[in-house]
C-alpha cells in the first residue's frame, strides 16, 4: 500500500471498475440483442410476400385437390380443368413455394386419382426444374436492399 490508499478505499476503486466493466458488458449485450431483433423484423417483412404467395397457392391447390379427389360430385368438364390446373400448379407455382413434404403429397395424390397426373412431357419436366430452382434462389438469396 504505497499510495496511501486505505483498503476501504481500494475496495471502493475496485467495485467502482467493475460497475463500469458491467455497465458496458450489459450495454454492448443490450445493443446485439436490438440489433438481432430489427434483423429478424426486417427479415420478417422481406419474407411476406413469399409466405403471402405460399399461402395464396396452397389454398388454391387444396381447393383444385378436393375437385380431383372427390370426382363423383363434379362435372367431367370441372374434373378434367381441375387435374390440368393441379398439373400446372404442380409444375410451376407451387413448386416454386412448397416444402419438400407437400411435393411428396403431390404426387401421392396424383398416383392415388390419376396415374397420368405424375407423367410429365419433357417441357412439363424443364419448368418444373425451373420453379425448383427459382423457389431454392430465393430460399438462400439473403434479401436486396
Amino acid at each position: 500500500m504505497s499510495d496511501g490508499k486505505s483498503p476501504l478505499e481500494l475496495i471502493a476503486t475496485t467495485v467502482q471498475v467493475l460497475s463500469v466493466v458491467a455497465g458496458v458488458v450489459v450495454s454492448v449485450l443490450s445493443f446485439n440483442a436490438t440489433r438481432q431483433k430489427e434483423a429478424d423484423a426486417r427479415r420478417q417483412e422481406a419474407e411476406k410476400p413469399f409466405v403471402e404467395l405460399r399461402r395464396t397457392i396452397y389454398l388454391e391447390t387444396v381447393k383444385t385437390a378436393a375437385i380431383i379427389a372427390n370426382p363423383e360430385d363434379r362435372t367431367p368438364g370441372e374434373v378434367a380443368k381441375a387435374k390440368r390446373r393441379f398439373r400446372e400448379l404442380y409444375v410451376a407455382e407451387l413448386s416454386m413455394v412448397e416444402a419438400p413434404d407437400v411435393a411428396r403429397k403431390m404426387v401421392e395424390l396424383a398416383a392415388a386419382v390419376d396415374p397420368e397426373l405424375r407423367q410429365l412431357s419433357p417441357a412439363q419436366r424443364a419448368a418444373l426444374d425451373l420453379a425448383h430452382a427459382l423457389g431454392e434462389s430465393y430460399a438462400t438469396r439473403p434479401a436486396e436492399k
